[in-house]
């Protein structure tokens, strides 16, 4: 199998089909600042088949290098297992042959793109790629929310949802720049009161949903104080995933999260989205117990988001 390095027009004109946002050439030519080098690729047997998009850090190439997760893209969602295994192998000579000292690549949660992505599992592992991590995914299905949604989930995540409807919390998208900052805020107090900062600073998400199709929220105290935020990417035509959410220091009481979570599964469950990605639990495969019960409490499924890894 062939591999061309692309420029970034070229890889769009290729006809890569991005199954996620994270694997699109603009989403990763906005980020180009955040790798060394940036390294579009095509596979080629016969015709492109596949494509990869990754970038460089001291050496090492990463795919993703500013996402949650990358991989390969196919030209064709039916792609033959033969034609990932010798994209992997090309990938591994390319990187060889350009002096890299590794390959890093994290894949997607299973619900994403089933078959694509066990299949790049399956290809990774038998070329010599080692797990590297295996995160805890939440996600919700929004095809399972109606009016039994309560009775559904665990007891304690009930009652706590009772105690926010009692505190006469509101709801709403955001409309205007200044809400959205409102609802960023919220989250960067939330992450400062508990030690680490946000990712993504106020000009990175407002450049990054110039691109990527977005919504904020805000809940509302029965005061009209700001309480609690999220902030949510459209991934696919059928899958969000909150990117940030939190409420601020002196409001648990009211249960905002708890709130939040209900009126974001009831919003886009009536938007025609199928799954809303909570995204990952764990830090290094290490799990955040509070965080899988508060989840997995409100209803969230759990799948794997394998990282893996080759030395060369």
């Amino acid at each position: 199998m062939e591999i061309h390095e692309l420029s970034h027009n070229d890889y769009k004109e290729a006809g890569m089909k991005t199954y996620h946002v994270f694997g699109s050439a603009d989403f990763n030519e906005l980020n180009r600042n955040k790798c060394e080098e940036l390294f579009y690729l095509g596979f080629r047997e016969g015709k492109f088949r596949l494509g990869f998009i990754g970038g460089t850090r001291e050496n090492e190439l990463f795919s993703p290098f500013s996402a949650p997760f990358g991989g390969f893209s196919y030209i064709s969602s039916d792609v033959r297992l033969q034609y990932i295994e010798n994209a992997v192998k090309s990938l591994k000579q390319w990187a060889a042959d350009k002096q890299f000292s590794s390959i890093s690549i994290t894949l997607p949660p299973s619900f994403y793109e089933r078959d694509f992505i066990a299949k790049q599992i399956n290809c990774l592992w038998r070329e010599g790629f080692e797990i590297s991590k295996i995160e805890l995914n939440h996600s919700f299905d929004l095809e399972s929310f109606d009016d039994n949604y309560a009775d559904n989930i665990r007891y304690n995540a009930r009652k706590n949802l009772r105690i926010a409807f009692t505190a006469e919390l509101e709801f709403s998208l955001c409309a205007t720049v200044d809400e959205k900052m409102i609802a960023y805020d919220i989250i960067r107090q939330n992450r400062a009161g508990k030690g680490y900062p946000v990712r993504m600073t106020w000009k990175q998400i407002y450049e990054t949903v110039g691109l990527i199709p977005a919504d904020f929220f805000l809940v509302n105290s029965s005061k009209r104080e700001p309480v609690a935020s999220a902030i949510v990417f459209h991934i696919t035509d059928t899958i969000v995933q909150v990117i940030y959410w939190g409420d601020l220091h002196g409001y648990s009481d009211l249960k905002p999260m708890n709130f939040i979570s209900y009126k974001l599964f009831e919003y886009y469950s009536s938007s025609g989205f199928k799954i809303i990605d909570i995204g990952y639990s764990t830090e290094n495969s290490v799990p955040n117990n509070g965080l899988c019960e508060f989840k997995e409490g409100i209803g969230c499924e759990v799948d794997p988001k394998y990282s893996f890894i080759r030395k060369l």
